[in-house]
């Protein structure tokens, strides 16, 4: 019988892990397991009985709420990527009849590929809520399959190198950051990464067609849409969620009006998979308080643009390592002057001394790729019968990690939606306006990160402090998100367990965080945007943000994120410790509870 949502979402503290052996070990099974599905299968726990009553449990319920009950399947979930192999794997695991389903996207969408500490704690929390112990593996690099470890990499810091045209970088306008995380933050290398997590959802029972033939349309209407294959074949849904791409076939039914809304950061953005880029230490020196650029991810930041640098593999300081080139470009300052994206990469690095010596013998092993404008939102994305979700509602730039993260924040809580909506039976558009609200508030704090973080590229002076208040945003997000999900589980079977969860507290915050990030990231924005309108000059506005930093009560004195020049953070086991003492004595009881015991920066607390 399938569980009870709190069952679901409280056992994963307790499910045992798969390790990467017991992964090889089931591979061949899983396998098997994929192509031998029917994909009109009889399902007969979602047909009613000769009574005409819908049998107990989720799939049920969904038929029991639906026009249809006849349904093959309770919910397709269009798009096998990453976000939407997450998403059926822990509806699988939760009991109900789902159906992953394979987007012509899926394989060509270029799609994020690093993780931050904040990134790492949403997957643990989609393992600990909904039982699906495996994906916290996403978040912990040494717990992902040795397979996958060995093409993606370990992220060992984030760094930042202000560019200015025809000069080369200057040894003072350099940041890194060596990443404080307790996790071993990730580049993943998404081919083998998005069919681990394939493998995943069909080990707990999602379905998917033979042959995983993409989809080509979605025809019928809530509670039996028939879901067209590239193979002549189709399978059948109750529900669709359409997580598929560009030209999401959903987005269609949801009015006359257009269904994408071109974003304030709405950039154009090249992007490839190269080898034979030069490490850029040898050109630019990390300076003594830093580390290799190439152990982590590199961004070259210059007026109007970055490029973001991802290498990936176990050997990545030599000239055959694979690197992930994304490029993203402020069209107004940076006008396309190549029909071929290849062409266009080249104008751009023709510019930068370093960067023209640094990409002199690459060549591209993933073709290059443009689009302008990248970003987009969805108009509204709940209609009747299904929602649309993260890469077919939102596009965002992949800079700071905001791509993954985004699809691990979207999953976390549509999944809550459905699970919901599956004990219930209710599968109205109402039932979902919420998620439709929750998602519209995270592409409105992707807008706002993004275009101030473009706007930071004016001045390194600017952006040496913005990048100062992300780094600290996305820590206590961090520290936050866990503080909040240790909470949650010390209350297993409440049925207001998670309720804290999912209610936004501005700047991208949906669980409880101290007011004043909030205020801090306000603070950025509103500086950024009066910059933009010239109402005040770029050094003025970063002066203001380093004094905030330096008087600000939460911010730990030792971070010494109010100092320009102080450009290095290491954080060491004695700031640690430094760091818990005077939590313990002077920071405000809110973040005193971030940084002890439970949910702490210390490495050897329980997840």
């Amino acid at each position: 019988m399938p569980m009870d949502e709190n069952t679901a979402q409280s056992s994963a503290a307790g499910a045992p892990r798969r390790s990467a052996q017991d992964w090889a070990e089931g591979a061949e099974a899983v396998g098997a397991a994929e192509s031998s599905l029917p994909s009109e299968s009889a399902a007969a726990r979602t047909e009613p009985d000769s009574q005409g009553t819908p049998p107990s449990g989720r799939a049920g319920a969904a038929a029991a709420g639906s026009p249809a009950s006849t349904a093959r399947h309770t919910v397709a979930v269009l798009g096998a990527h990453l976000g939407g192999g997450m998403l059926a794997a822990i509806l699988a695991r939760a009991g109900i009849d789902v159906v992953l389903v394979d987007s012509p996207h899926d394989a060509t969408t270029a799609a994020g590929e690093t993780t931050v500490p904040y990134t790492a704690e949403v997957f643990e929390l989609l393992a600990r809520r909904y039982g699906v112990p495996e994906l916290s593996a996403l978040g912990h690099f040494g717990e992902l399959p040795a397979e996958i470890r060995s093409t993606s990499g370990v992220k060992r810091s984030i760094g930042f190198v202000y560019a200015r045209p025809g000069a080369p970088v200057r040894p003072h306008h350099v940041v890194q950051f060596n990443v404080p995380s307790e996790h071993g933050e990730s580049h993943l290398y998404r081919p083998d990464v998005d069919a681990w997590v394939h493998r995943l959802a069909v080990d707990y029972g999602a379905r998917v067609p033979p042959g995983r033939a993409t989809f080509t349309d979605v025809v019928g209407e809530a509670g039996d849409f028939r879901v067209r294959l590239a193979d002549g074949s189709s399978v059948r849904a109750a529900f669709v969620v359409d997580m598929s791409g560009p030209d999401a076939p959903m987005l269609r039914r949801l009015g006359p009006d257009p269904a994408l809304r071109p974003l304030r950061h709405s950039s154009r953005v090249l992007t490839a998979h190269l080898r034979g880029v030069r490490p850029l230490e040898r050109r630019v020196d990390p300076g003594s308080g830093g580390t290799p650029w190439t152990g982590g991810t590199t961004q070259v930041v210059f007026p109007g643009g970055w490029i973001q640098l991802v290498p990936f593999g176990e050997q990545r300081t030599g000239e055959t390592a694979l690197t992930s080139v994304a490029v993203s470009l402020d069209a107004k300052l940076w006008p396309q002057r190549s029909a071929s994206a290849e062409e266009d990469f080249q104008q751009v690095i023709s510019r930068f001394p370093d960067l023209r010596w640094q990409f002199a013998q690459a060549a591209a092993v993933r073709p290059w790729t443009g689009s302008e404008p990248w970003q987009y939102g969805a108009n509204a994305t709940a209609g009747e019968g299904f929602v649309v979700l993260e890469r077919s509602a939102v596009r965002c730039d992949f800079t700071l990690s905001r791509d993954v993260t985004l699809t691990a924040e979207l999953v976390h809580e549509a999944a809550a939606h459905l699970i919901s909506a599956a004990d219930s039976g209710d599968w109205s558009v109402a039932r979902f306006r919420p998620l439709e609200s929750f998602q519209d508030s995270l592409i409105e704090h992707g807008e706002r990160l993004l275009s101030t973080a473009l706007t930071a590229t004016t001045d390194f002076r600017l952006w040496n402090a913005f990048c100062r208040v992300w780094l600290l945003h996305s820590m206590f997000a961090a520290l936050s998100l866990k503080r909040a999900r240790n909470d949650a589980l010390a209350r297993p079977g409440r049925p207001d367990q998670w309720r804290e969860l999912g209610r936004f507290r501005g700047a991208g915050l949906w669980f409880p965080v101290y007011p004043g990030f909030v205020a801090l990231f306000d603070d950025m924005d509103r500086l950024a945007r009066q910059v933009a309108d010239s109402r005040l000059a770029p050094g003025a506005a970063a002066e203001r943000v380093f004094g905030r930093l330096r008087s600000a009560s939460f911010v730990p004195p030792l971070f010494a994120f109010g100092d320009p020049t102080d450009r290095y953070y290491n954080f060491t086991p004695l700031k640690r410790v430094k760091v818990l003492l005077w939590a313990k004595r002077r920071a405000p009881h809110m973040v005193q509870r971030v940084l002890t015991p439970g949910a702490t920066v210390l490495p050897d607390t329980d997840r």
